[in-house]
C-alpha cells in the first residue's frame, strides 16, 4: 500500500468506515511508515478534541426573537412605503398649488388691460348691432342728429358693398379684434412672449 492510499484509509478509519480486510492492510503499512503513523496520531487527537467540545445550546427564546425581528422588519418596510407615498402626494399637491398660483398671476388683469378688453368688446358688439336693422333701430342715437345720419350713411355704404368684400373686411376686423382681446386677457408676460415670437418671425431688412 502506498502512502497516498494509506492517507485515504486513515480518514476512513477515523470515521469507523474501514472493513476488517482494509484495517489489516492499513496496520501493515503503518508498521513500516513513520509519516503515516504520525498523521494517524494527529487525526486521532483532533477527533478526540472535537468530541470533548461542549455543544452550543440554542437559546430558549431564539425562535421568538427571530419572529419578532422579522415582524419589525416588515413593519419598518411598510412604514417606509407609507411615508414615501405621503411625500409623493404632498409633492404633487405642492406642484398643483404652485401651478395654480402661477396661472392666477399670469392671467390676472390690470386696470388698463381690463378697460382695453371692455372697449374692444364694446366695439365688437356695437359693430354686430349696426349690421342688424332690427337691433340698429333701438339704438338711442338713430335720430336726426348729424352723428346718427353719419352712422346711417356708413351702415348704408357697408350694406351696399359687395357681399364677398364685406365678409372679408368683417373677417379681417373680427380677427384683429379677437387677437387684441386675447392679448389683453392673456396678461403682460404672455403678450411679451407673443410679441417676441412675432418679432423673431419678421424678415430682417
Amino acid at each position: 500500500m502506498h502512502c497516498e492510499q494509506a492517507t485515504k484509509k486513515i480518514h476512513l478509519y477515523i470515521d469507523n468506515r474501514l472493513s476488517l480486510h482494509e484495517l489489516r492492510a492499513l496496520e501493515t503499512h503503518l508498521a513500516s511508515c513513520i509519516r503515516c503513523r504520525q498523521e494517524l496520531l494527529l487525526l486521532e487527537e483532533v477527533s478526540n478534541a472535537l468530541i470533548d467540545v461542549a455543544p452550543v445550546m440554542e437559546p430558549i427564546d431564539l425562535t421568538v426573537n427571530v419572529m419578532q425581528l422579522v415582524a419589525q422588519d416588515v413593519e419598518l418596510r411598510e412604514q417606509y412605503a407609507r411615508e414615501k407615498q405621503i411625500r409623493k402626494q404632498q409633492k404633487t399637491h405642492h406642484s398643483m398649488l404652485l401651478f395654480a398660483r402661477q396661472s392666477y398671476t399670469l392671467f390676472r388683469l390690470s386696470l388698463q388691460e381690463l378697460l382695453a378688453v371692455l372697449l374692444l368688446a364694446s366695439i365688437t358688439t356695437l359693430g354686430i348691432i349696426l349690421t342688424l336693422p332690427s337691433l340698429r333701430s333701438v339704438l338711442p342715437f338713430t335720430g336726426g342728429d348729424p352723428v346718427s345720419r353719419m352712422v346711417s350713411y356708413v351702415v348704408h355704404v357697408l350694406a351696399s358693398m359687395n357681399s364677398g368684400t364685406l365678409t372679408l373686411a368683417f373677417w379681417i376686423l373680427g380677427t384683429l379684434l379677437g387677437v387684441c382681446i386675447t392679448l389683453a386677457l392673456a396678461g403682460n408676460e404672455m403678450r411679451q412672449s407673443w410679441f417676441k415670437a412675432m418679432t423673431d418671425r419678421l424678415p430682417v431688412w
